[in-house]
């Protein structure tokens, strides 16, 4: 898994780079706030068979609150380990996200 900021995440979005955006929080966390076009994935529930219908190949991104937070490391590692090649993790997650001056939803 290779780690990106925040503005490397808004640069792929703007670039309209096709790719999931999982909020590997909690449900509650993310229904207070999250990044626009992310699902919400806690890390605990990211299993092979809520995956089935993907593709090897695709692209994920993972956050989660901060850099204190692994849930967005956790969710990488399963993904990996379910044969997806091209993980991504947003360093410093939803906190890193809003310092850059990036909106949110709620």
């Amino acid at each position: 898994m290779r780690k990106i900021r925040a503005e490397e995440l808004h640069l792929m979005m703007d670039s309209k780079v096709i790719f999931t955006l999982i909020d590997a929080r909690d449900t509650k966390e993310f229904g207070k706030e999250h990044i626009p076009g992310a699902v919400s994935l806690p890390s605990d529930r990211l299993g092979k068979n809520v995956l089935v219908q993907r593709r090897k190949t695709e692209t994920f991104v993972t956050y989660c609150t901060d850099l204190k937070c692994d849930e967005s490391a956790q969710a990488a590692k399963k993904l990996e380990r379910y044969g997806f090649k091209n993980v991504l993790e947003l360093r410093g997650g939803l906190e890193d996200w809003k310092k850059a001056g990036f909106p949110t939803e709620r």
